[in-house]
């Protein structure tokens, strides 16, 4: 990804839509971010937004106007048209104009109430447009749709999105943030005793409904066991916050109520089981293996708490819209206490966590095109060779003249065993990766890398590399292979975040492998 590149999100948070689709887009931001993109939020002030929230973050928000009045009704809308608080051609008005200063790379759109009308009247020409969904009721015009709920497939968009378009479904591109991943061993681990101590009561950052309180109504009276403790998560624009605080310090058993936590992951590792929403914080706790009673507070949450269920992955005490759920958790509690580790192993099975990458990854590497050198590139290669710092770890340490190494580079561009690549952004060089094969062996590759000073310490080079390897499988390599020295670790690191392995050492260097699957996809994983 280039210096300057720029991904905008078009999202809303607000009572009636909840907080999730903006705190999934800050997710991926972040992780953007990370790599050296700048991410804007386009988010009406409704009541109930997160604008401010988005910039605690550090990512600027161009902040919608409010809605003047009840906007028209949208007969050929989507079904959740109305969430939109305007009408779609307003909406576009005002989001166009912003998103053509903005000149994006991407847009990621993350709203139930726009659809391929809006879309094909906001997007800038060079812009490409991720849609994160979960309904598959609407028409888009993207290059990426991601869907990351269970039992959902990618055929379940085919007439919806174009057929060029890459699809990403299921939990494995789940929007996680790294603390999951990263707590994620120690958390199943804590799961082996089975054991019934806390219980955390998770119904979403808003929970108009105050579901929240019929949870804890419903535990007054059950039979819980000795000593359990309850902690209930709540967010701060939450209605019902006042309520809820009242019945937690009434409650006849330890009950302590948190409001717009930044630890969620730590708090999950250290709770047995959840009562909560199946939205898709589902996701984080199928991560760290955490037992779940599932509710169903919105319709796109059905599919999920079914699929979940038909895995024996959490316990679901049906749909907030019928009224009687609260007489199902004593029963329901039963269940998960007899099968907590049953339930956890299930869960855990379907989201490891790496889920973020994978998509900012995919976003980041479709910024770049890996075009092969020429000889005009060889003076820009030999600088980068010698400015990026890393000449104490090449083999071959001789400093070369700028006039020996030319003339290597015309021989080596005559040379049908040697892959040398110059990865892009529109017109600025990011770097050199050169790949070597033998004539013998044409689908094993030897790999090196060269960072542009453009792209150096920017968390870039994982998006460079993966850039590379993708033209180098297209021509037939199927085996990569990198030496690194041994005390390189931030190559080392960078080589196994894209599903790298030692394979042996030489000397002072590290053997590095890596073998693509039969579709040529990398694995992805964590660089810096």
């Amino acid at each position: 990804m280039k210096p300057g590149a720029t991904i905008a999100f078009r999202t809303d948070a607000s009572i009636e839509i909840g907080t999730g689709h903006v705190m999934r887009c800050l997710t991926l931001a972040d992780a953007l971010a990370a790599q050296g993109v700048a991410c804007y939020f386009l988010s009406r002030e409704l009541p109930g937004n997160l604008c401010d929230r988005i910039t605690a973050r550090e990512h600027k928000v161009h902040r919608l106007s409010p809605p003047r009045g009840v906007a028209a009704a949208d007969p050929e809308g989507p079904p959740h048209a109305q969430w939109l608080a305007v009408s779609w051609q307003d909406d576009a008005a005002e989001c166009g104009a912003v998103l053509a200063s903005l000149d994006p790379d991407w847009l990621v759109m993350d709203h139930y109430a726009l659809d391929a009308r809006w879309q094909r009247a906001v997007l800038p020409e060079r812009c490409r447009l991720l849609v994160i969904d979960d309904l598959a009721d609407r028409p888009h015009e993207a290059n990426v749709l991601l869907d990351q709920n269970l039992g959902r497939k990618a055929e379940d968009y085919n007439g919806l999105v174009p057929s060029s378009c890459k699809r990403l479904i299921g939990p494995e591109f789940a929007l996680l943030r790294p603390e999951f991943a990263a707590l994620r061993e120690r958390s199943l681990v804590r799961r082996r005793a089975g054991q019934l101590r806390h219980i955390m009561v998770s119904m979403g950052g808003i929970d108009r409904d105050n579901a929240t309180g019929a949870v804890l109504d419903a535990l007054s009276t059950a039979d819980l066991p000795n000593g359990v403790q309850v902690t209930v998560i709540l967010g701060g624009n939450a209605p019902w916050l006042p309520a809820v605080q009242a019945k937690a310090d009434a409650s006849p058993f330890p009950c302590r109520l948190l409001v717009d936590r930044k630890d969620m992951a730590e708090l999950l590792v250290d709770t047995d089981l959840v009562i909560g929403a199946a939205g898709s914080s589902s996701w984080e706790r199928c991560c760290l293996g955490v037992p779940t009673i599932l509710l169903v507070l919105a319709d796109n949450q059905i599919a999920i708490s079914q699929a979940l269920h038909k895995a024996n992955a959490a316990v679901p005490i049906g749909n907030i819209s019928t009224g009687d759920w609260p007489a199902e958790i004593p029963a329901a509690l039963a269940l998960a206490q007899d099968s907590l580790s049953v339930i956890s192993t299930n869960g855990a099975a379907y989201c490891d966590g790496m889920g973020t990458n994978r998509v900012a990854d995919q976003l980041t590497t479709e910024l770049l095109i890996a075009r092969s050198a020429t000889s005009n590139d060889g003076e820009d290669i030999w600088k980068w060779r010698y400015e990026d710092g890393a000449e104490q770890y090449y083999r071959n340490r001789l400093r070369v003249s700028l006039q020996d190494h030319l003339q290597w580079l015309n021989r080596a561009l005559q040379d049908g065993t040697r892959k040398l690549y110059i990865v892009t952004h529109r017109a600025t060089k990011l770097g050199h990766v050169r790949i070597d094969t033998d004539a013998n062996s044409p689908e094993v590759g030897y790999v090196s890398i060269c960072l542009a000073p453009a792209a150096r310490g920017k968390g870039q080079s994982r998006a460079i590399l993966a850039t590379a390897l993708e033209a180098a499988q297209f021509s037939g390599v199927r085996r990569f292979i990198a030496d690194v020295h041994e005390d390189n670790t931030s190559s080392a690191k960078l080589f196994v975040g894209l599903g790298f392995s030692v394979d042996g050492q030489d000397g002072t260097f590290v053997r590095y492998t890596h073998s693509l699957s039969a579709t040529g996809q990398t694995a992805n994983g964590n660089e810096d």
